[in-house]
């Protein structure tokens, strides 16, 4: 699949997109495209540090409707211009980089909340709402969507549902791509696609979900409709010390035994509940924290706290009372936008996000921290969503070297290392970060050959130009994994 060419009149093309959205909706300006040049992907963090500028778009555009985003897209598809689709930035993996140049669609002034219907439990918004904003909304008239991603105050509903996030409360509320029932989406021919926002169908295959997850590479989001919640009566919190992981996560399965599903359950390895107890008490050597969040009703959170509380002690657990779990929430955020994560010359850091069934949600953890820590560096590890089957973990490694180009090849280094050992232990390799650029030579290896293939396929019938996010998602990538001696498919 060749990508879009970037030899274009810019200037011609800029005069064009001025006349349909207005000279202050269109810019070439250096400083929006140096802007435009990164999200928040550490690697290339750690590259903007040096001074390194890359991946620039020739052109950012700020639509305000579906039919802007519309002739833009149509225009693209003619000549065969780069289409990068941006809804907050907020992304770790490189999924809005222009690294073939193009035209930037920032979809931020597309924010409004277009119907609230509150009969049907659902709320329709354009793609460019930011999370707070959309929470805020529905918190004054008494609801949620249960969506709170730490990122929540510079991520937007549309990079959401392209990269199918998830949200702090997910053992409760579900992935985004459980809460949206309906879509708009401006397919690469400018052409508009509807699909009805209904509870269920049998209608053959579900389209939004082929939208879902695609990273602007299908189309452009251009509307959601999602399910909420009423606002929780009450919202409790509670923290126990396990002796070691495994009897934390045995713990975890009883309650969804018991069909259980607190709103947050969040269990720490040894090395970052060192990192959590730091101002409660020194736990002992291999003992987890795991902390719990409830919130329903005030009945309801009484019964299932106690029943949590049970099988927790039963366990084995001391309770610590809700002073870590508390703390965590009020300060959630603090350690999660990328200003805070600046670090100093020589030093390297990111996030594995990976996630697998409980038959080997342990196994992969101990394998994943192996194959990392033998690069020398150090880990701390949480497993933050939980669900019925399984659940995912983050693997968190920091560590230094000598150089920036060291930086870079031991970075990419631990990053294979440790989604290879992810791969063996039957886990995914991603579970709400997305793929990008970081993780989409890993795409044929998650999805195997047949199915990469019919993805490849999908996006070769809708986008035949290749002009929307080219080499996202591993589509036109020549640097493919696959196959890879000895990883399993």
């Amino acid at each position: 699949m060749s990508a879009a060419s970037t030899a274009f009149n810019v200037n011609r093309v800029k005069r064009q997109l001025e006349v349909w959205l207005g000279k202050e909706n269109v810019s070439d300006a250096e400083v929006d495209k140096i802007n435009y040049s990164r999200d928040a992907w550490p690697l290339r963090l750690l590259r903007l540090g040096r001074l390194i500028i890359e991946a620039k778009p020739d052109l950012i555009v700020w639509p305000q409707t579906v039919e802007q985003i519309q002739r833009i897209v149509k225009l693209a598809n003619q000549e065969s211009i780069p289409i990068i689709p941006v809804s907050g930035a907020g992304g770790v993996a490189g999924g809005i980089l222009a690294t073939t140049g193009g035209i930037i669609v920032d979809v931020k002034k597309m924010n409004r909340v277009l119907f609230l219907d509150e009969e049907s439990f659902t709320v329709t918004v354009e793609p460019g709402i930011l999370g707070y904003e959309l929470e805020e909304y529905l918190e004054a008239r008494g609801y949620t969507t249960g969506h709170l991603p730490s990122s929540i105050y510079s991520s937007a509903l549309g990079g959401f549902a392209a990269a199918r996030s998830a949200g702090v409360l997910s053992s409760k509320y579900g992935k985004i791509e459980d809460m949206i029932t309906g879509l708009e989406v401006v397919l690469p021919t400018g052409e508009l696609l509807r699909t009805k926002a209904v509870p269920r169908s049998s209608m053959g295959p579900d389209l939004k979900q082929l939208f879902i997850g695609s990273e602007g590479t299908y189309g452009i989001i251009t509307e959601l409709t999602l399910r909420i919640a009423p606002s929780p009566e009450e919202t409790q919190f509670a923290s126990f010390l396990f002796p070691d992981l495994h009897s934390g996560m045995n713990a975890v399965k009883q309650v969804f035994r018991q069909d259980l599903k607190p709103a947050l359950i969040r269990l720490y390895d040894e090395n970052e509940t060192r990192f959590v107890l730091s101002r409660f008490k020194p736990p002992s050597d291999g003992a987890c924290v795991l902390n719990f969040i409830y919130r329903a009703t005030k009945d309801f959170v009484r019964l299932e706290k106690r029943t949590v509380t049970k099988i927790c002690l039963e366990g084995g657990a001391e309770d610590l009372g809700p002073g870590p779990s508390k703390h965590w929430w009020n300060n959630r955020f603090d350690l999660y936008y990328p200003s805070s994560m600046n670090m100093g010359p020589g030093m390297l850091y990111d996030v594995l996000d990976v996630a697998s069934s409980y038959a080997n949600l342990e196994k992969m953890y101990w394998e994943m921290r192996k194959a990392i820590e033998a690069f020398g560096v150090g880990t701390m590890s949480h497993f933050s969503h939980f669900y019925p089957d399984g659940g995912n973990i983050y693997v968190i490694f920091v560590g230094h070297a000598n150089s920036p180009e060291e930086v870079e090849t031991k970075y990419q280094q631990i990053w294979d290392a440790g989604l290879e050992a992810a791969h063996r232990a039957g886990g995914t390799l991603s579970h709400q970060h997305g793929v990008g650029l970081l993780k989409a030579p890993w795409m044929p290896i998650e999805h195997g050959e047949t199915g990469f293939a019919l993805l490849q396929a999908i996006k070769q019938y809708l986008d035949p130009n290749n002009i929307m996010n080219p080499g996202k998602l591993g589509f036109g990538n020549e640097t493919s994994k696959f196959p890879k001696e000895g990883a399993s498919q």
